[in-house]
């Protein structure tokens, strides 16, 4: 779409806007501002005068609008004050999205009780009120960030959980209160399904109620670009996942929780992994398989029928029968089964995780034994969370580092010599940073990087680290309450904690009676990140190559050990937007150019 159709866009959202506020002022009873805003910004609950209230990518005042390709889910945020008196019984909807010219329609997700974010029931609209966190003290330095790259004004209420509206109320669920003189965010997701959907404008209302009361009406403008993302990630990620913490923290052995959670990382479009076994394949094949992520499975969106990608043999470390005389017949039994079901599959075996020098014997008596195997078991690489070190000799066949490590000259000799070098976590200014404190952006940030290095894989340490990391032992973290979710050396704030339990045994309190998963506003930006690394993809294969290295070296100038000082790299979400658009109108204009060969 060329920047005139854009700004014919505007004015037509703007000619819509009859009467979209009827609010009063700060001082007033009830709502007293509605904005709108994109993804990639988190608006603190304090925060009420953001630089964003006023124009942004999305939002021009008046109107919302935003765009997307077919298969991809876009979001955005409806940001409400509440004057000196709080507001009571709001309701935020969104009931539907329709195509000017055909009539064909984008509809609000039936909301029953909460539920499975990712389940086939018939809509394409969801939406979800932001929890706040109290950050008190900054995230320090160190782990995650350089001193010179620390993330800034992130102290006061964090959003981060995103409760679905089905959600218990006074819990998330809606209709909600606000206190006096504070933000309440309003996330909504939309899936652009990849069939049926026609090209061109889909308009809406976004509606703000009080009761009985209507305060205000936002146009929505949605644009769809005449092209789809691919239903495979072409982004690997590998996101640790806790299988038994689920049904513990929800206090329930219902047999679907835990397909629920790996549903919701498919919707998101990263992979909750763990150790595969031949013994296990009943619990796991339909993972690989990609029946798991089927309608007939309760699931729909990006990526149905296909499977996950990567399929570790051990995790977090090679135990027995992984070491001593079983050590061969076991990686033989492993391989031929893995090739059986997923010969594509990445696959290794994770030897130890982060290990000092005196473990380097053991390592390399692993590695070693391994690759003396005369049978299949041969083929398994040897997997190991360090940096490249020649007293490993070749035990290793692939590194995976902290970003701030990975060098890319190192890095293509290791490629020459037939290894590979993954990156893991995050650290600024090299990459994003997955704390919660940290900007939204920084969670976009590694797809970009990645994609602009070479980079095959991203591995980030835990997803659901509820119970508190055995550093500094604190039990069973209240993840709703308490931002410190790793605590060594300092206090770190949602590192491990992608997602919420939507159902809290042991903090009956925090129950929100959702029986599956609620995401994070982090998990939200990892998913936009991945979907724009599906554009600079798409891009290359439309013969778009220079255009895309534009794009990424526009976006991140410098990562890993090119990046020096403070990170390089936007912290707004509307210039991220901007480079994703002017991606999808190269994409899209490429498009129409080969349809009138």
């Amino acid at each position: 779409m060329t920047p005139d159709l854009f700004l014919l866009l505007g004015l037509a959202c703007g000619f819509l806007a009859v009467a979209a506020w009827t609010g009063g002022g700060a001082t007033g009873t009830g709502v007293t501002d509605v904005w709108a805003v994109n993804d990639g910004e988190k608006v603190r609950r304090d925060d009420l005068d953001h630089p964003d209230r006023r124009k942004n990518s999305v939002w021009n005042g008046e109107c919302i609008s935003i765009f997307g390709a077919r298969n991809e889910v876009v979001a955005f945020q409806v940001i409400l004050r509440s004057g000196s008196a709080g507001a009571q019984d709001v309701d935020v909807a969104l009931e539907e999205l329709v195509h000017r010219a055909s009539g064909k329609r984008l509809v609000a997700v039936p909301e029953r009780g909460g539920g499975d974010p990712a389940a086939a029931r018939g809509g394409q609209i969801e939406r979800f009120t932001e929890h706040y966190l109290h950050i008190r003290k900054p995230s320090p330095p160190g782990w995650f960030y350089a001193p010179e790259a620390r993330p800034r004004d992130v102290t006061g209420w964090m959003p981060d959980a995103l409760v679905p509206f089905g959600a218990t109320g006074g819990r998330g669920g809606g209709p909600f209160a606000i206190d006096p003189d504070r933000n309440q965010g309003v996330w909504f997701d939309i899936y652009i399904p990849p069939e049926e959907t026609p090209a061109g404008t889909y308009g809406g209302t976004v509606r703000v109620r009080e009761g009985a009361k209507t305060v205000a009406e936002i146009p929505v403008e949605l644009y769809v670009f005449d092209f789809a993302l691919p239903d495979e990630t072409h982004f690997r990620t590998m996101i640790f996942f806790d299988e038994a913490a689920v049904p513990r923290r929800h206090g329930s052995t219902d047999p679907g929780l835990v397909a629920r959670y790996h549903r919701l990382a498919h919707r998101h479009r990263v992979e909750f992994t763990h150790a595969y076994a031949p013994d296990a394949s009943h619990a796991h094949l339909d993972l690989l398989s990609g029946e798991a992520f089927t309608p007939a499975r309760g699931y729909v969106g990006p990526g149905q029928g296909v499977g996950y990608t990567v399929a570790p043999a051990s995790f977090y470390g090679a135990r027995e029968p992984w070491q001593g005389e079983a050590a061969w017949d076991t990686a033989d039994a492993f391989v031929g089964w893995l090739g059986g079901i997923k010969p594509d599959a990445v696959t290794f075996l994770y030897v130890t995780d982060e290990p000092p020098p005196e473990r380097f014997p053991f390592i390399k008596s692993v590695g070693d034994l391994h690759h003396a195997n005369p049978g299949p078991g041969k083929s398994l690489p040897m997997f190991l969370t360090h940096a490249p070190d020649p007293r490993l000799g070749e035990a290793v066949d692939i590194w995976c580092t902290v970003t701030n490590q990975y060098d890319p000259e190192q890095a293509a000799a290791q490629k020459a010599l037939g290894r590979r070098w993954w990156v893991y976590n995050g650290y600024r200014p090299a990459a994003g940073t997955q704390l919660t404190d940290a900007p939204a952006v920084d969670c976009r940030v590694t797809p970009w990087a990645c994609w602009k290095y070479g980079v095959e894989l991203w591995f980030y340490w835990f997803a659901n680290q509820w119970r508190h990391n055995s550093q500094a032992p604190r039990g069973e973290q209240n993840v709703w309450a308490d931002p410190v979710t790793f605590a060594y050396d300092g206090e770190y704030n949602g590192d491990g904690v992608l997602i919420y339990p939507g159902q809290d045994a042991l903090y009956p309190d925090q129950d929100r009676g959702v029986a599956g998963p609620i995401a994070s506003i982090r998990l939200k930006n990892l998913r936009r990140g991945v979907q724009d690394f599906e554009y600079l993809w798409l891009a290359e294969q439309h013969g778009l190559g220079a255009e895309a290295r534009a794009a990424a070296d526009a976006c991140v100038p410098a990562a890993f050990k090119d990046a020096r000082g403070d990170v390089s790299w936007s912290v707004r979400g509307s210039d991220w937007d901007a480079r994703r658009r002017t991606l999808a109108e190269q994409i899209a204009a490429k498009r129409a150019e080969h349809a009138r060969r």
